[in-house]
């Protein structure tokens, strides 16, 4: 101690450096070392630890000479090489060099220290150990030139791969063990199932675990942490379950509640006494208070749930602290740089001065989201004021490429190939206004399409729009040709989600090249009686209920149109027919992303004459009478082996779709379907079956694009269809 006092009086004279390839003074510097300066007894210390911070030696030094009244340093370094190349692996054949490479991060001109490299062998240990490799060993090599360049390689001898070969579970009375492992992601090796640990899903598996046995009653249930053995090639994970005691749920009861009774409140209790307590009805019951509350405008309301546990059961009391109901001050819009502020504003139902409503606000959200013109709108509120009113704000997130501008070839069974050029933009100058147009031109069609719809007609919530079109198709053994306007309005029915539409549409109908082998009736209707033009005036009427959540991908809600068209013979026109169709849609969530859709289409057209062909019901490929599995137009009555239309219709669709995002969903299908002669006809062992799978994918300036591979079952050689469509507008 007194030595160490006495060289407390010592300056440092000098600072010398034993070093090759590095700059001295840089080792000076980040020593901390300065000429001149008094010792302390910490400098040793600390220029060894700044020095080693540095990475650039395998070892640090510092030798110390006391001279008359001073002390010279020298700094003693090895110095570790640079890297020359990317390192190699010897011995890789589960794991390819590139991700062990990546694992390292090495850059050639590095250096690389001892350190780096024990380092990297426990990497690339744990590399393996993640795919599932144990017992794994790394040796390392090294070269150094004269340079003080160094090539190292790694040695490997990569372990087994065991696979799950047991899971064993005990402590378990209540149930058994494969009731508990069927819920878990990790499973034994077995036929088509590899059997691979996954350690980050096994802690998933033990949280279900866990969460079964609180939906179950057994509050107090411990899951201990799982014991991973590995014996040879497999490994043995054990789970030890300590299930204690069930629980029942005792006495319901509510405090403080004054806007709803007592029983108002029980219908939104997912339980009743008596029940096992489950957990997640639990929470799920007490968000569902708020909701409740929050409906009537009451967001600052506050739910204490209070339980007392007697023996096996658990009293709950919900002490409800209602607060004053919160008010509206201001509707805020923001993020719509396009789209003009007036034309969300009036799809809200949400109104400054009214009560603050979580159901007026999801309503809000439907309403602006199936505009279509926005991939987000997310509801905000601002901080409230001393009355307790609250601003309420919407951000809404634009789509980029609304328009949607197509050109380039299609192909089609009924069509075959052609040629198209499209433009529509349903948002024009941010008005919410829907502009088309199309052109076709193919072999087997030319089509000419434009039309408009003002969605709010003299600003109400009146929708008018016109459609002007020429199309010249060929249909099997003729081709028809139309000229047409259509002029259409809806407006609100007083029923919640209900729409009344009407449309005037005049047409010019000519039938032309007709097949040589087509042979008329001896009566009644003939292809000939329409080559000379003819005019059909039709007055439509429609009622519809739209309470989908989203109408260009749903999934939840239901869709119901009931349509009648009539046409009657006067002044220039001259044919007649009535035809009415109706049309009912439903969507259930029923797991994760996945939704099923069940829908029903019946149709049936009368005339005083005959029905003209191209006024019939066709069956069969996609659209709305479709019947994937079969050709377009495909399913209907034929006469001499072509087919003539049918009277009647019925279609059933069931599809099972996994929504991955709103632009990307996946879909398995059930349809069943035909056109039948008269309504009379109709019979359910007559329809026609098909299933398959399909995509559908929202493409920017494109739209929404399908695709689906259809089996028909009922074909005379059962076989797949596919069936491709693109439809700009979003909606299928």
């Amino acid at each position: 101690m007194i030595f160490l006092l006495f060289l407390l009086n010592y300056k440092i004279i000098d600072i010398d450096v034993d070093v090759q390839w590095a700059d001295p003074q840089l080792l000076i510097e980040t020593s901390g070392l300065r000429t001149g300066a008094e010792f302390r007894n910490s400098d040793i210390q600390n220029a060894i630890q700044n020095l080693s911070r540095l990475r650039l030696f395998n070892s640090v030094a510092i030798d110390t000479t006391i001279v008359g009244d001073g002390i010279f340093f020298k700094i003693i370094v090895e110095e570790a090489p640079f890297l020359k190349s990317k390192p190699d692996f010897i011995g890789t054949a589960k794991i390819k060099k590139k991700n062990l490479r990546k694992k390292l991060q090495w850059r050639v001109g590095q250096v690389i220290t001892d350190r780096d490299i024990f380092e990297a062998k426990s990497d690339i240990i744990d590399l393996y150990k993640e795919k599932s490799f144990y017992y794994t060993t790394v040796q390392d090599s090294s070269i150094i030139d004269s340079l003080n360049k160094i090539d190292v390689f790694f040695i490997i001898k990569e372990g087994v791969e065991p696979r799950i070969g047991k899971i064993e579970i005990t402590g378990n009375d209540a149930f058994t063990d494969s009731k508990i492992t069927k819920m878990m992601q990790n499973k034994p090796k077995a036929f088509l199932r590899g059997g691979k640990l996954d350690e980050v899903k096994l802690q998933e598996d033990v949280a279900k675990i866990k969460s079964f046995y609180r939906d179950n009653g057994y509050l107090d249930a411990e899951i201990n942490e799982p014991i991973i053995e590995v014996e040879e090639d497999r490994f043995i994970i054990t789970i030890n379950i300590e299930e204690h005691e069930r629980y029942y749920v005792g006495e319901i009861t509510f405090s403080g509640d004054s806007v709803f009774n007592a029983q108002q409140l029980a219908r939104v209790v997912k339980y009743k006494s008596g029940d096992v307590y489950n957990l997640s009805e639990v929470e799920e019951t007490h968000q569902e208070l708020y909701g409740a509350y929050a409906d009537e405008g009451y967001i600052y309301c506050s739910i204490a749930q209070n339980e007392n546990v007697r023996d096996s059961f658990i009293d709950i009391e919900y002490v409800i602290d209602e607060s004053s109901p919160a008010t509206i001050n201001r509707v805020v819009i923001t993020g719509n740089y396009s789209t003009r502020e007036n034309v969300i504003r009036r799809e809200l139902t949400t109104i400054p001065g009214e009560k603050f409503r979580r159901s007026d606000v999801i309503r809000s959200l439907r309403e602006v989201f199936n505009l279509g013109f926005f991939d987000n709108v997310e509801p905000l509120t601002g901080i409230p004021d001393d009355s307790g009113r609250i601003d309420l704000i919407y951000k809404v997130t634009e789509k980029e490429g609304v328009a949607t501008v197509g050109a380039g070839v299609s192909y089609s069974a009924q069509d075959k190939l052609t040629g198209y050029f499209e433009l529509s933009h349903p948002n024009m100058w941010g008005k919410g206004q829907r502009l088309y147009t199309k052109v076709e031109l193919g072999g087997r069609l030319t089509n000419f399409q434009v039309g408009y719809t003002e969605p709010w007609f003299f600003n109400t919530r009146t929708s008018a729009g016109i459609d002007l079109y020429y199309t010249n198709r060929f249909w099997d053994y003729y081709t028809k040709r139309d000229i047409g306007f259509a002029g259409r309005v809806s407006f609100p029915f007083y029923l919640d989600y209900t729409r009344l539409g009407y449309t005037l549409r005049a047409e010019r109908t000519q039938i032309l090249d007709i097949a040589t082998s087509y042979t008329p009736p001896s009566s009644g209707y003939s292809l000939y009686d329409d080559t000379i033009s003819k005019w059909t005036v039709s007055n439509s009427f429609v009622i519809t209920r739209d309470s989908r959540d989203f109408i260009f991908n749903p999934t939840s809600g239901s869709y119901m149109a009931l349509r009648a068209e009539v046409a009657k013979k006067f002044l220039f026109a001259n044919v007649d027919y009535n035809r009415l169709t109706f049309e009912a849609r439903t969507y259930l969530p029923i797991y994760w992303k996945f939704v099923l859709m069940g829908r029903i289409k019946a149709g049936v057209v009368t005339s005083t004459d005959e029905v003209p062909l191209y006024k019939r019901f066709y069956a069969g490929g996609v659209g709305d009478d479709g019947v994937r599995g079969y050709s377009d137009r495909s399913l209907s009555p034929e006469v001499d082996g072509r087919r003539v239309g049918g009277s009647a219709l019925l279609i059933n669709n069931l599809e099972l779709k996994l929504k991955l995002s709103p632009s990307l969903s996946f879909l398995a299908f059930y349809d069943a379907g035909n056109a039948f002669e008269s309504y009379k006809d109709v019979n359910l062992h007559n329809l026609y079956r098909g299933v398959g799978v399909g995509v559908r994918i929202e493409i920017p300036m494109m739209g929404i694009l399908g695709f689906d591979m259809g089996y028909g079952l009922d074909r005379e050689q059962p076989g797949f269809e596919p069936h491709f469509q693109i439809n700009p507008f979003g909606m299928f």
